[in-house]
């Protein structure tokens, strides 16, 4: 097993008698054609996996001999399997760590207890680390699960997938059909409302979800004797521990246990899917809706997602035949660095083959890019939730995968494992650190700013009602050219016509009255005059809001009103949207700044501007000159820009329009000469990204100009 016999720590535990406790089964697992062997203790669920030599020299510990003499035994019997002296110290010391040994005699052996002293604090610090994933114990579940048997071979059976299949299929296809007011009513899934009801259908869905790992377990043989609360991000939620279904022989058995949360979780949200299209709103429809969202979207992006230690990890890890698969990941990649950067010939890759050689160096990539993005917004979540506990899970952070890392790479080229490479090592070592330096905090790197924005002609007006009526006449199509004067719509209103008849038979009456008063009684002349002012005034008041029924146009253009021959006969209110005019000669570009950005443009340092309309991004148009105005605002130039329009900045959703944006910003606005828009498809109201170039700067300086905002604009420091 291993090419080093001897070891200087022998003598430590070679007088050692020890060996298994009676309560340890082995089972044996496969691993590519290979047998391993899975060491477990069937009272306290704690498991060992073990090679097929190993676990046969495991086997023959004895506690009437001594380690020693058990081991010249073995290397006698089987001399080309037999394990070095350094491999049995470290198997007995991972065998004493998971409580499977036990000796007749009082251990004070220092190789194993400083094994065993590492191997704890490192446990300890590891669970210091995911404070933030705490599990509470409460109960065993065991007895009842085994007075339950029938029910469970049930419910995970042959029959319980025909009737999980169908139901997967329709809910599928219902939300398909249904995918518009699926999108719509995802809009106020977070609001303050909702959220009691989101946490408590995830909490009721998480508990069926440990439900199916507990049943799978138990329908072939596994134990469960713990079920508790998990305080995951503070949040508590149900969880079973099912670990023992690791070790099932049969790997597709161990997938099903695996796969059962996730399997009950789209079984509720299907059945969400059709309760919610087949009910009106109310609470059993906002129920159903969010059993749908969180057993589908929450599943598939956590327990569904391999590069986290979740459900599709331990199926991954079982398809691919690599026990501990994300372990060996990281220890393939520190094998890279050792052997190929600090030039330790004598490292040893954890791929046995070429098949796991990729295997190993493609996951460790992704799971630990994914690890990072996920530790930095959890950190930023926190960080909005709580100022302090987020900068502790920050600073934890930074120490977990910076300041330790490389002090364990200090360590290791300080010691003996690189004594033959030394000085190669601590060379590679430091260029690669001054390397970093200087890339990070010397040499400039191209620097811009990003912002969304809307194309608009310079020359445009809206046209809305300005008096209520019912829309008789269009005479123009979407698309039309205009001329300034022209006719484009007439409405009729009765009652105006009514109310303007009325006054004018007052008027007539007055003006009798006016002239009798002359001839017989002067002292009502003053009346009679304000009665004939007052319905002059409103006559003309009605005269104009008839002359307001025949809309004309105001300038010369394109008519831009695709929905407005949908109304015609309808009863349109004041103030309703007709359409607009555009004039397709000169367009500008306005965007929207945030607060901790505008800074570099108010003093225009910037060096150019190209602009990139939405579905063009193969054309760059330069726009030479750039003007923001200097006051803040919180109403976006078009809807288009909010999240409901489909942009990305966050908005009021109690304000009614949906253009009122959360946070201030500033306008930005960009004449575009006529020149640069040839070769592209210029539409009003078209989106686009306008990239601001800023002088070089070293990414040190970025960075903390980035970090530096974002403190600014969440915690106002």
């Amino acid at each position: 097993m291993g090419s080093t016999i001897f070891s200087d720590s022998w003598f430590r535990v070679s007088g050692l008698r020890v060996a298994l406790l009676p309560s340890v089964e082995v089972k044996e697992q496969s691993f590519r054609g290979q047998t391993w062997h899975v060491l477990q203790d069937t009272y306290t669920q704690r498991y060992f996996r073990a090679s097929a030599q190993a676990c046969n020299f495991i086997r023959s510990l004895k506690t009437t001999k001594t380690v020693e003499e058990v081991w010249e035994e073995f290397v006698n019997l089987h001399p080309e399997d037999a394990p070095s002296q350094e491999e049995v110290i470290q198997i007995l010391s991972q065998l004493h760590l998971s409580n499977l040994l036990y000796s007749l005699q009082e251990s004070d052996n220092e190789a194993i207890v400083k094994r065993y002293k590492a191997q704890k604090n490192k446990e300890l610090m590891g669970k210091f680390a995911s404070f933030l994933f705490i599990r509470i114990p409460l109960w065993n579940p065991n007895a009842w699960l085994n007075r339950i048997q029938p029910l469970i071979r049930l419910s995970t059976g042959w029959g319980a997938f025909a009737v999980w299949l169908p139901v997967m299929m329709m809910g599928l296809f219902t939300a398909f059909e249904n995918r518009g007011a699926l999108l719509d009513q995802s809009q106020g899934v977070l609001a303050v409302g909702n959220l009691p009801w989101l946490y408590v259908c995830m909490g009721l869905l998480k508990l069926f979800h440990e439900t199916g790992h507990a049943f799978v377990c138990k329908r072939f043989g596994g134990e469960v004797r713990t079920c508790g609360v998990m305080f995951l991000l503070l949040t508590p939620l149900p969880y079973v521990d099912a670990t023992s279904s690791w070790g099932f022989s049969n790997r597709w058995h161990r997938i099903y246990a695996s796969f059962a949360g996730m399997a009950v979780d789209f079984f509720f949200a299907a059945a969400g899917a059709l309760i919610w299209a087949n009910t009106g709103p109310g609470l059993t429809n906002s129920l159903a809706f969010n059993v749908m969202l969180i057993g589908s979207i929450s599943s598939v992006l956590f327990n569904g997602n391999p590069l986290l230690k979740f459900d599709a990890y331990f199926m991954l890890s079982d398809y691919a035949d690599i026990p501990n698969l994300y372990q060996k990941a990281q220890q393939q990649w520190k094998y890279f660095g050792n052997r190929y950067v600090l030039g330790t010939i004598s490292a040893q890759t954890k791929a046995t083959d070429d098949r796991e050689w990729y295997w190993l160096t493609v996951y460790g990539l992704l799971s630990f890019i994914y690890l990072m993005v996920v530790t930095l917004g959890i950190s930023l979540f926190l960080l909005d939730q709580w100022l302090p506990l987020g900068v502790l899970v920050l600073a934890m952070t930074l120490y977990s995968k910076l300041l330790l890392p490389l002090y364990q790479l200090g360590k290791h080229v300080s010691g003996n494992a690189t004594q033959a490479n030394r000085r190669r090592a601590v060379g590679t070592t430091s260029a690669i650190g001054a390397g970093l330096v200087v890339l990070t905090c010397v040499v400039p790197f191209p620097d811009s700013i990003r912002t969304h924005g809307i194309l608009e002609a310079k020359h445009s007006s809206k046209l809305y009602l300005q008096t209520q009526g019912k829309l008789q006449d269009l005479y123009l199509r979407h698309g039309d050219k205009l001329q300034p004067g022209q006719r484009i719509a007439s409405f009729g209103n009765p009652d105006l016509m009514s109310e303007i008849s009325m006054v004018e038979s007052a008027k007539s009456e007055a003006q009798v009255q006016y002239r009798q008063a002359l001839h017989k009684s002067h002292g009502d002349l003053e009346a009679i005059e304000q009665k004939l002012t007052t319905l002059s005034v409103r006559g003309k008041d009605l005269q104009d809001q008839l002359g307001q029924l025949e809309v004309l146009s105001e300038q010369d253009g394109e008519w831009v009103a695709p929905d407005l021959h949908e109304s015609k006969g309808s009863w349109l209110q004041r103030g309703f949207a007709l359409g607009e005019i555009v004039d397709r000669r000169s367009f500008r570009f306005v965007a929207i700044v945030a607060q901790e950005q505008a800074d570099f443009l108010f003093k225009q340092s910037f060096l150019k501007s190209e602009l990139r309309l939405t579905g063009q991004a193969d054309i760059n148009v330069a726009l030479p000159l750039i003007s923001i105005i200097p006051y803040q605002s919180q109403r976006l130039p078009s809807v288009a820009l909010g999240w409901l329009g489909g942009g990305d900045v966050a908005i009021n959703q109690n304000e009614p329009g949906g253009d009122k944006a959360k946070e201030s910003f500033f306008i930005l606005r960009a004449d575009i000469p006529g020149s640069q828009l040839q070769g592209s498809t210029v539409l009003h109201g078209l989106t686009g990204t306008l990239r601001i170039e800023l002088p070089p700067r070293p990414l040190y300086a970025q960075a903390f100009r980035a970090v530096k905002q974002l403190v600014q604009k969440r915690y106002a420091l």
